[in-house]
């Protein structure tokens, strides 16, 4: 198994595969961050692929391919920090530079001419319609960091701007990931693993059976942690939940060595259509092959769960 330190150098050398298989490796903790920092929802998958286009674009700045993993969580913190302050409409200053300001040097193509593994690129971007090749050009591989300066070049609004990227951003981070050609990586096998336990105890838990399988998996002194700031020391109760006839349908399973992230839809009984919320995450950290700790993150409930609520404190 190669190491981290390996492929980011082969990475450098030109090596897609490598630096897809580097980028799943890690794939699972940077996910557990993202949500962290953002919470359930689109928001921490968008952080996570826009976190490896970045570092597709600068792999060749990693002074210490050592330091791969921490490099690769800095670019994640900072996407996240990116995407809260945009939520609060904070642009600081240096991050929109005004258009007299704006240098059209280096090109996209210039920049694309540079990287290491160009080849790669190239044949990524040219898989896309025009409109979202020159849109990724100008965000990933030019110069022209924001949504405002694209808008600008482009003659378009900034929400085509946003569109076209969330299109671009899944396209060119599957394509990564799948030239990677993970069959035979380890992080495949790990995610294989943990999908099946994840079938294995959300089917006896949408059997009515119980969470015994899950329980089982726990340590101890394990944790599971709510976003609301609720710790439950062990596994919580679900009783109450499988009396109300809930099952859980994993749509997502990630999984590294030590963390794994699921994505579930809630399937809510007929008499109880806002028992849970429509979604959740979970997360779970290994430790010693056990979880010793869990944090569940929860979708937004519908407005019209919202509605109901307000209506049940005025006419309890």
């Amino acid at each position: 198994m190669l190491s981290d330190a390996e492929l980011a150098r082969a990475a450098q050398g030109g090596d897609a595969a490598s630096l897809g298989i580097l980028l799943e490796r890690h794939r699972a903790p940077l996910y557990a961050v993202a949500l962290r920092m953002l919470g359930y929802g689109p928001h921490a998958e968008d952080a996570i692929q826009d976190a490896f286009l970045i570092a597709l674009r600068s792999i060749d700045q990693l002074r210490e391919p050592e330091a791969a993993s921490g490099w690769l969580h800095g670019i994640l913190r900072n996407v996240c920090l990116r995407q809260l302050r945009e939520r609060r409409d904070e642009i600081l200053f240096d991050e929109v530079a005004p258009l007299e300001k704006i240098s059209f040097e280096p090109s996209a193509e210039e920049s694309i001419d540079r990287l290491a593994m160009r080849e790669w690129v190239w044949s990524a971007l040219y898989e896309l319609p025009e409109a979202l090749r020159i849109t990724a050009m100008l965000r990933y591989f030019g110069s022209f960091c924001s949504y405002e300066e694209i808008s600008t070049i482009l003659d378009v609004p900034v929400g085509t701007v946003c569109s076209r990227l969330s299109q671009v951003k899944v396209k060119l981070a599957e394509a990564l990931l799948k030239t990677a050609g993970l069959e035979h990586d380890e992080a495949r096998k790990v995610a294989e693993s943990q999908r099946s336990f994840t079938a294995a105890w959300t089917g006896e838990y949408n059997r009515g059976e119980g969470y015994e399988l899950l329980a089982s998996s726990f340590s101890e002194d394990a944790a599971w942690a709510y976003t609301s700031g609720k710790v439950v020391r062990g596994v919580p109760s679900f009783e109450g939940d499988l009396e109300a006839e809930m099952k859980l349908h994993p749509t997502s399973v990630l999984a590294s060595k030590d963390v794994t992230v699921i994505e579930a839809d809630f399937e809510n009984p007929p008499d109880d259509p806002f028992h849970c919320p429509p979604a959740t995450s979970l997360v779970f950290f290994y430790r010693d092959g056990r979880i010793h700790r869990a944090c569940q993150y929860y979708a937004p409930r519908p407005e019209k769960l919202e509605r109901y609520e307000r209506e049940a404190i005025r006419n309890p």
